[in-house]
């Protein structure tokens, strides 16, 4: 016999095997992950990336000499503010 069959054999309902086909998949159960609350700040600061250079077509002034210039980077280890943004003239690279 055939897997074949017409529409109005099935006289306006499905098939015992059709029906279970056509159910979507359930949506699985949300799970509780919560975390105390100062994990998720610190691993938010931590995931960040941090800013090394910036540019400014106008120019900004240079937090060492004064100078304006377009292009500033982080003073980095060593300086007296590592996160000063200095022109690359006062940059210890």
């Amino acid at each position: 016999m055939s897997d074949d069959a017409t529409l109005s054999s099935f006289d306006g309902e499905e098939p015992t095997d059709a029906a279970d086909d056509d159910d979507p998949p359930a949506a699985p159960e949300p799970t509780d992950t919560a975390t105390e609350p100062g994990e998720d700040e610190e691993s938010a600061q931590q995931e960040q990336p941090s800013l090394t250079y910036t540019s400014s077509p106008d120019g900004d002034r240079c937090a060492a000499c004064g100078a304006t210039v377009q292009t500033r980077w982080h003073a980095g280890e060593g300086a007296e503010d590592p996160d000063a943004l200095v022109c690359p003239d006062c940059k210890d690279w």
